[in-house]
């Protein structure tokens, strides 16, 4: 069973990849062909890692528990805390309080790697989340990091982690033309010079959708954008630079530049939204220029591995001829090839890691036991052949298929989102091979401490929660095997 799930984990590539036909297949994991360059180097493909225990079960658990050298940092192991958006800065700031605090404390392990949620550059670049019920509900605002006193306040966050051995990177982030007129409204920005927003590539607004189960829908009414002038790009890649230094001073061992999921930087690259005709708009290279920029000014900065990027590929479906996955309306007519370029482009940088979304994370919404997203196998495979540095996946693992990615050499790391949130201690969970607590959706986003930092570690009440047997995530679907990759 696991065997024949294995050996359909991986969706075949179509168009420029084919290019590489008469390289030998792998045949276990995917379609790809045997990387020559792989082949060469100390990284192992797939198929030669095909009797070491991932298909008898013998040595699975070394796949997260081994040593993993990221940038200046080695890590204890491979479960990496993904960013996520909380929605819980304090409102009248955009800076973290004393629940984030314990929020990233509870989840840090000694030589555990966590990602902060979205911290954004600037006004221009921060939402205010009204699309979210829940948050018009109970309030709650994004984080930033423009100020002293969000830098003073993310210390206290980095102090705590450090203090249990852990490591934490800060996620940078720009949304675009995601962010509202309405920010100009808060005092915190209200009187001020500040440049507002919408702003993207072009003056193409957000199309409305409707799509069950995806949580980057915009199903609202949005203002269109205005398109940045060739001469604003510098400070927008000043703000990052900013951004950064800010980060630095407050402790964080890394930044972690989003590039991903419909903002800023995936704006530019796509051009279903980029009609530009100056040096950032047109060819792929032109349109992966901000990207460049960007990386190269942060790692001016901050220095040779303490800067990561992440990036969401995408393809065509073959069967509708549609993106497999949109992040708030952001797609290209090439996106193999966008993004082929995008990823080997990052090997010019002295990066700590690449981290790269499946692009199935927009179907997460049913239960766990149930989740769609877990049919839909690893589309990414591909990219393992382009970078030759530390790779990361985030998007739709359960704890098994995450185990295979690792030990199969398609990723390095796995980082876990939602099963983080409601498992505080996930790592000790995981080694152990105890039952998860199942997540609140209600509750992800949205001030207060409920479904934020109450979830229960090993041997604690459940209250409310309840578990699921980390063999049962993902096993009840029709048609699908429950260890498919």
């Amino acid at each position: 069973m696991l065997l024949l799930g294995l050996l359909n984990c991986v969706v075949a590539r179509k168009g420029f990849l084919q290019m590489r036909q008469n390289l030998p297949r792998c045949g276990i994991c995917c379609s790809r062909p045997v990387c020559r360059k792989r082949q060469r180097s100390s990284r192992k493909c797939c198929v030669m890692q095909a009797g070491t225990g991932i298909l008898d079960g013998t040595t699975v658990s070394d796949a997260f528990f081994t040593p993993l050298k990221v940038g200046t940092l080695t890590l204890a192991h491979r479960i990496v805390m993904a960013p996520m958006t909380r929605i819980r800065a304090d409102e009248a700031t955009f800076a973290p309080d004393d629940l984030t605090a314990l929020y990233y404390e509870q989840r840090a392990s000694e030589g555990g790697l966590l990602i902060t949620e979205a911290v954004h550059i600037s006004p221009e670049a921060t939402p205010i989340w009204t699309i979210y019920q829940r948050v018009t509900e109970k309030g709650g605002q994004v984080p930033g990091l423009w100020t002293t006193q969000q830098m003073l306040a993310w210390r206290k966050v980095v102090q705590r982690v450090h203090a249990k051995g852990g490591r934490i990177f800060c996620q940078l982030l720009h949304t675009g033309r995601v962010a509202q007129p309405d920010i100009a409204l808060h005092p915190f920005v209200k009187d001020t010079d500040a440049p507002l927003p919408p702003v993207s590539s072009s003056n193409r607004g957000i199309d409305a959708s409707d799509e069950q189960g995806n949580q980057y829908n915009w199903d609202k009414p949005s203002s269109p954008p205005r398109a940045l002038a060739t001469h604003e790009v510098a400070r927008v890649i000043g703000d990052y630079v900013h951004a950064a230094r800010l980060a630095h001073q407050a402790g964080f061992d890394g930044v972690e530049l989003h590039a991903a999921h419909g903002y800023l930087i995936e704006q530019f690259l796509n051009d279903g939204v980029n009609d530009r005709t100056d040096a950032y708009g047109g060819t792929v290279a032109n349109r992966c220029r901000l990207l460049k920029e960007i990386v190269a000014a942060l790692v001016a900065e901050l220095g040779d591995g303490r800067v990561s990027v992440r990036l969401s590929p995408t393809h065509i479906d073959p069967e509708t001829g549609q993106s497999r996955q949109t992040y708030f309306g952001v797609g290209d007519s090439a996106p193999e090839v966008l993004y082929a370029h995008a990823v080997e482009a990052m090997n010019a940088y002295p990066l700590a890691y690449l981290m790269l979304t499946e692009p199935r994370v927009g179907g997460l919404s049913d239960a766990p036991e149930q989740e769609r997203a877990y049919a839909y196998p690893v589309a990414n495979a591909d990219y393992r052949e382009m970078y030759d540095g530390v790779l990361i996946g985030a998007g739709g693992f359960t704890p098994a298929t995450a185990r295979a990615a690792i030990s199969m050499g398609i990723y390095d790391a796995i980082a876990f989102g939602r099963w983080f949130i409601s498992n505080p201690d996930l790592p000790a969970r995981l080694k152990a091979g105890i039952d998860l607590t199942v997540y609140e959706r209600a509750t992800f986003y949205g001030a207060g401490s409920e479904g934020y930092t109450d979830y229960p570690t090993l041997n604690a009440p459940l209250g409310r929660y309840r578990q699921v047997a980390q063999h049962d995530i993902g096993v009840r679907l029709p048609g699908t095997q429950k260890d498919n990759i």
